[in-house]
């Protein structure tokens, strides 16, 4: 069955979360996960401040879990749960996260972008530490220190430019191998369009004009992109490619200096 757009306020936190409600469904999207929560397992929905809180029913003894958007409007956060709060039924499920369904399989892109920041910060830390503790004795402090700084600062411009690549292979993967849709602005950084199965979904994307296209992976419905222009998107290309090359050039110019500073010692 089609869902229509709600008047119910969309809620949009921090990281581009959101969260609106899809006739008897609440909907957290985050970046690449789409959790659908249906009203029969909702307890309570309650703003605290910046924040709203969606708790689920949960057995007796047991506690029940809770997801919070935080970094809301405070009154849309307070207009959201009056309303939901207004259309909760009598009738609801003794244990809602048996209900709670999500989008993306448990492998999603998010979960691979997550290891991959927390192992490069990791293997950075060490490699920084690791090299600036011996350069610090057999040469000097001060290259030691720079050397330690100037490191992360190096591999950080280069994993800034692969992410920003991976969005550009989306950009110009997905209008070509997946499905292309029109989106319509509902607000600022706010589009809203409807996948092959009749779902309203909420579109992240920066932008003045009434209506853009969008595309997504059918896979993953929830994860929208803005179907540029391949002028757009070589530009695009082009400049994140400029950032790996600097942060690349900066990177050697850091392992050039440890060298350097053990050779004098």
């Amino acid at each position: 069955m089609s869902t229509t757009s709600s008047p119910i306020p969309v809620l949009r936190g921090r990281a581009g979360t959101t969260l609106q409600a899809q006739d008897d469904v609440l909907v957290l999207s985050r970046r690449r996960k789409e959790k659908r929560i249906p009203l029969q397992a909702v307890r309570r929905v309650g703003a605290e401040g910046r924040a709203l809180a969606v708790e689920l029913t949960a057995p007796a003894g047991t506690t029940p879990v809770t997801y919070k958007v935080r970094g809301v409007s405070e009154v849309a956060a307070t207009a959201f749960a009056d309303a939901v709060t207004a259309l909760l039924p009598e009738e609801r499920a003794a244990d809602g996260t048996a209900l709670v369904t999500d989008s993306a399989p448990a492998g999603s892109d998010d979960d691979w972008y997550t290891r991959a920041f927390r192992l490069t910060a990791w293997v950075t830390g060490l490699v920084a530490v690791g090299v600036a503790v011996p350069l610090g004795i057999v040469e000097s402090v001060s290259r030691a220190v720079a050397f330690s700084v100037f490191t992360p600062i190096a591999v950080g411009i280069v994993a800034f430019g692969v992410a920003a690549l991976s969005m550009q292979y989306r950009e110009w993967t997905y209008p070509r191998y997946g499905i292309t849709v029109e989106a319509v602005r509902r607000g600022p950084r706010d589009y809203a369009y409807t996948d092959l199965q009749g779902v309203v979904r909420g579109a992240y994307i920066s932008g003045s004009a009434p209506t853009i296209k969008v595309a997504y992976h059918p896979r993953n419905p929830a994860d929208p992109v803005h179907a540029k222009s391949w002028i757009a998107k070589a530009a695009g290309t082009l400049v994140f490619l400029a950032i790996i090359a600097v942060g690349l050039a900066f990177l050697a110019l850091t392992i050039s200096m440890a060298v350097d500073g053990f050779q004098r010692a």
